[in-house]
């Protein structure tokens, strides 16, 4: 099978494993490019030595942001909503909410419709660390409401030392398929946790994603 898989490399897996690395040979229709290729002005339009940048560096410092007008090094923002940027909110809404968290078998709001990728991982859920959850009566298991400035949703908790006591991690694009589509959209309305999440708080270059994983939240059972 990997010998099958490396085939346009021109070599036996055993080949690789003596030689640890593969490439496709130059002229494969792959495209692929040697390593090094900066040395030999095979990244830059003009055919110079060098990286694909104004200054054919690696930048840290970005000559590129700094033309725009924008901070040319890295920097850290406060999130638009946080314990020390909105203290008073903080009070109300004690835990910080991530929604980053992946599934291996889900991809976005992908699969749900699957039955045997559901089977695997079947609950739109709320992953919480076990001396959080008891300290507000959610036992595992439990329904709760997940509720933020802007709306609430529906999850069930999973209680797990993974997660830091200030935070709870709630995965995003759940929806359901055996709830009626018409006019209930899937159950997104009860479940879906982009109800929470506000939209222009990119920073000034247009990109960001502070609100996806750090927006304040409080959670109660059902």
């Amino acid at each position: 099978m990997f010998t099958e898989r490396i085939s346009p490399s021109g070599l036996t897996f055993d080949e690789l494993r003596k030689q640890v690395w593969a490439l496709p040979p130059k002229g494969h229709p792959s495209g692929s490019a040697p390593y090094r290729r900066y040395e030999e002005g095979l990244l830059r339009p003009d055919k110079k030595p060098g990286f694909r940048t104004p200054t054919g560096k690696i930048e840290v410092y970005s000559t590129t942001l700094e033309s725009y007008g924008l901070d040319p090094l890295p920097y850290f923002e406060e999130p638009p909503e946080s314990p020390l940027r909105t203290p008073e909110l903080w009070k109300e809404f004690p835990l910080i909410m991530m929604t980053g968290r992946r599934s291996p078998v889900l991809f976005h709001s992908e699969h749900r419709q699957i039955p045997w990728l559901r089977e695997i991982d079947p609950d739109p859920i709320v992953e919480i660390h076990p001396e959080t959850a008891r300290s507000l009566g959610i036992e595992d298991g439990n329904w709760v409401w997940i509720e933020g400035r802007r709306g609430r949703a529906k999850r069930k908790a999973r209680l797990t030392l993974i997660v830091h006591p200030q935070m709870v991690m709630v995965p995003h694009g759940w929806w359901l398929p055996e709830k009626e589509g018409k006019d209930h959209l899937y159950g997104v309305w009860d479940i879906n946790i982009n109800q929470l999440i506000p939209m222009g708080y990119q920073s000034k270059s247009g990109f960001g994603g502070g609100p996806y994983k750090s927006m304040l939240c409080r959670i109660y059972k059902v």
